[in-house]
């Protein structure tokens, strides 16, 4: 390995939410010109801020800057651009934003340092159209004139052993009011691998609708808070998916938009510590259309229903659960997804009218479908119930 010259340097990760349902919800065509339009637009941004574009794959970007200030600029100075685009092309270009400065020291292919790890959470907690920071970086650049901070506490960060304190900057127009309302947009998304000696899972999301989510108070361990039944909008929230995830999961659950239009609504959630890495719920209608998405889920496995087996001593196959004699839950499969270890199942209302119509996701890095059978296995029996 050839080792450069460390130094102060911040980097930029961007990341396209909810690429891969994109994919599968529109074709490969339509993807490829997502993609080509995104890396169109990152390259000339990097470029004209001075920036060294590292990496690119597919919907994810890395890149470097030896100034702050012009990473925090060209961070915004994309996000105005993603958003033009959209408009005028109707491609769902939100894309999340995470930028940390640090000592890093470069290597063939890429970069080595903490700062890199730290950016790439953050893009994995940035909703689309966001740019979040860590307090090293806005030291750094100070006050940039144009652009607007706004203080998103300390959060802890997966891996990281202390809290981050983070910032959230964009054009200074673009702001709401107020610090009690912030309007998310997007879905989870699969994690990110960059060739620089730092492996990491992220999350992130797609937005295809207008779902409002309401955060009232702090935001200081970077958790969400369920939505208040008096909230307005966020009404259809309180009654739905805060209401039946119980409270020591929901506090890492964030409701977003989802690129499947069938669900009425999705958490997206993720835990600082423990497992697994990342979950997902979503709310359906009826039935059917929980039925739907749960055939279309075990079609892209090529898994038969009621083979293989989901438990500590083997992974692969689909059954039907029980809360317990006679108790049907619904169904569940588990596959291997590169070196991930996931498993879904729904938690259907059949006669139980305390029971919502939900499909649950849960996702762990490491192939660790062991730990993923001890999470899920006193879980999910709670989740989906309506209290």
């Amino acid at each position: 390995m050839t080792e450069g010259v460390g130094g102060v340097r911040t980097f930029l990760i961007a990341d396209v939410r909810g690429y891969s349902r994109y994919t599968e919800e529109f074709g490969d065509e339509a993807a490829a010109r997502l993609i080509a339009r995104f890396a169109e637009l990152v390259g000339e941004g990097v470029e004209g801020r001075g920036g060294e574009l590292v990496e690119f794959r597919g919907d994810e970007a890395l890149a470097v800057f030896t100034s702050a200030r012009q990473a925090i600029r060209a961070a915004v100075d994309l996000q105005a651009e993603f958003e033009e685009a959209e408009s005028d092309t109707d491609l769902p270009l939100r894309v999340g934003i995470g930028l940390d400065s640090g000592e890093a020291v470069p290597v063939d292919g890429g970069y080595l340092g903490a700062a890199l790890n730290v950016a790439a959470r953050l893009c994995g907690r940035a909703h689309g159209g966001e740019v979040l920071m860590t307090d090293s970086t806005s030291r750094l650049a100070g006050r940039l004139e144009g652009i607007h901070y706004v203080d998103r506490g300390r959060v802890r960060l997966r891996n990281i052993p202390d809290p981050i304190h983070v910032y959230k900057a964009s054009a200074h127009d673009a702001e709401p009011a107020g610090r009690s309302m912030f309007f998310f947009f997007g879905t989870p998304r699969r994690g990110l691998s960059w060739k620089v000696g730092v492996g990491v899972a992220l999350v992130a999301a797609l937005s295809a609708a207008a779902a409002v989510y309401l955060t009232a108070g702090d935001t200081s361990e970077g958790t969400a808070a369920a939505p208040s039944a008096g909230a307005g909008d966020a009404q259809v929230t309180a009654k739905g998916l805060a209401s039946v995830v119980p409270a020591a999961l929901w506090k890492d659950c964030e409701v977003q938009t989802v690129a499947n239009p069938r669900a009425d609504e999705t958490a997206v959630c993720t835990p600082a510590s423990g497992l697994p890495d990342r979950w997902e719920i979503s709310r359906y209608p009826n039935a059917l259309a929980l039925s739907d998405a749960y055939k279309s889920e075990l079609g892209k496995r090529g898994i038969k229903r009621n083979s293989g087996r989901c438990d500590g001593l083997s992974w692969g196959g689909e059954r039907q659960w029980f809360h317990g004699p006679n108790k049907p839950g619904g169904r569940v499969l588990c596959y291997f997804d590169a070196n991930d270890a996931v498993v879904v199942w729904t938690h259907e209302r059949l006669d139980q009218p305390t029971h919502r119509d939900i499909l649950v996701t849960a996702r762990e890095q490491g192939s660790d479908h062991v730990g993923v059978t001890r999470w899920w296995t006193p879980w999910h029996h709670q989740i989906g119930k309506a209290g």
